[in-house]
């Protein structure tokens, strides 16, 4: 498992429960972490789709695990909160996925007959601190311009 230390969050809340005063929390989320979340989970997705996924390139009628690739970012609802993965703390997820199947199943985590050949997984342990850097990099961005628009409309 991937266990990763940030630092500075606390900060990061603050400031965030300060630009929300007034304003629905929910929506300043949305606007800011939501957003900076998905961008940060990009280069997660693009390592998925350079990972050797099985693709037969003959294969016309099926889809491909590849072309199910997802990328998400929303706070967490309730079946969210059921996941031993999501704290109740937690305020937004990111999400890269494929559709969950026997066979992408059976590609990530193996089964009686296959071995894992892990893909989601192998990406997210490669890019996490790009998706880090990323994300900080978006906040910083997207906090201040957010901050503005929302001065606009307290005046």
């Amino acid at each position: 498992m991937l266990i990763v230390k940030t630092e500075g969050l606390e900060d990061l809340e603050n400031q965030l429960l300060g630009l929300a005063e007034g304003f629905r929390t929910d929506l300043v989320l949305r606007n800011t972490m939501t957003k900076a979340v998905k961008r940060a989970m990009e280069p997660i997705a693009t390592a998925v789709l350079m990972a050797p996924i099985p693709y037969d390139e003959k294969n016309t009628t099926h889809i491909h695990l590849r072309d199910t690739l997802r990328i998400d970012s929303r706070t967490p609802n309730e079946r969210d909160k059921q996941s031993a993965m999501i704290n109740q703390t937690d305020v937004v997820i990111g999400v890269v996925s494929v559709k969950k199947s026997a066979v992408s199943l059976s590609q990530e985590f193996g089964n009686a007959r296959v071995p894992a050949q892990p893909y989601l997984r192998q990406a997210l342990e490669r890019n996490y601190q790009k998706a880090i850097d990323i994300f900080s990099s978006e906040m910083s961005e997207l906090v201040p311009n957010y901050a503005k628009k929302l001065a606009k409309r307290k005046v």
